[in-house]
């Protein structure tokens, strides 16, 4: 019997699986097949490769004053940002160089523009896939592989649950991290820090009208960032939910991350911990189900 987990996406949300797998870890639950679409995925092969421990030391120490560093400022005709940083993030943890390496396995989650369909990468080079995966539309450039551009896996298939069983797993526990959505007006207020942010990026590519001059700011509370985000967040909501219905996990773990960011990447503590309690309490259901399942 195989045990997997899909792990969804989400930006800085996608702490929260720090959290599950680490609670998860500590009872003794150990997954067999992971599969992952964007930052699912980043913490899927970290996990695979079982230095997970080393991503929740970096992650709990990134401040506001990282986010330039963590994004990579480009010039915007394909994307705000590079997103290489991913790439030397995962050669840095990891230091496997393909995905067949890890040992288990794992598949990463991208969307080909050009056939408009899923593209699984369950071989080939490791921190190129995750790349691709984590590659949001509009902030983050695109990956060219061949003849395919590759962004998001969350712009098809925001949880993995198919992917995960067309690798063999016969239990699937699926973290959903875009269960809820605050409120405009609700959460942590980061909106200045984002918006004098990508400001900056504008004045400095004459772009000051795309997100709004100075006068028209009070007219829609949300900045640049934000807009996109939700707007990203509303569509995978429904999205997983109709692929739910179409495939089923047998159990969903969905931490309460309502009023956390795409980029809040600074509150990588209270979202470990988000993820820690939200697998505890899930930890009963699951003890059940296996036991079902190995019953029979």
């Amino acid at each position: 019997m195989k045990l997997g987990i899909a792990l969804g996406g989400g930006g800085a949300k996608g702490f929260a699986h720090i959290g599950v797998l680490k609670a998860l870890g500590q009872a003794g639950i150990e997954f067999d097949v992971v599969a992952g679409t964007s930052v699912g995925a980043l913490v899927g092969a970290v996990y695979v490769a079982g230095k997970l421990p080393e991503l929740e030391r970096i992650s709990r120490r990134y401040g506001v004053k990282d986010l330039p560093f963590l994004l990579g400022p480009t010039w915007p005709r394909k994307g705000l940002f590079s997103g290489n940083y991913i790439e030397r993030l995962l050669n840095d943890i990891v230091r496997v160089e393909n995905i067949e390496d890890l040992g288990k396995p794992f598949a990463a989650i991208a969307v080909d523009l050009n056939k408009a369909e899923v593209v699984t990468f369950t071989r080939g080079n490791l921190s190129r896939a995750v790349h691709a995966s984590m590659s949001i539309p509009g902030l983050f450039k695109p990956v060219i592989d061949g003849d395919m551009i590759l962004v998001d896996g969350g712009v098809l298939e925001p949880v993995p649950v198919n992917a995960l069983r067309c690798l063999g797993a016969d239990i699937v526990v699926a973290v959903d991290l875009l269960s809820n959505l605050s409120p405009i007006s609700g959460g942590v207020k980061t909106r200045p820090v984002f918006v004098d942010y990508i400001r900056s990026l504008a004045e400095k590519f004459y772009m000051e009208d795309l997100i709004g001059a100075k006068d028209r700011e009070n007219e829609i509370a949300m900045s640049l960032v934000d807009i996109i985000q939700r707007s990203s967040i509303i569509a995978q909501r429904r999205l997983t939910e109709y692929n739910f219905r179409d495939d089923t996990p047998d159990l969903v773990i969905d931490p309460p991350l309502s009023g956390i960011k795409v980029l809040d990447f600074h509150r990588g503590e209270s979202i470990i911990e988000a993820g820690r309690q939200a697998a505890e309490e899930a930890i009963p259901e699951l003890r059940n189900l296996l036991t079902r399942t190995c019953s029979r």
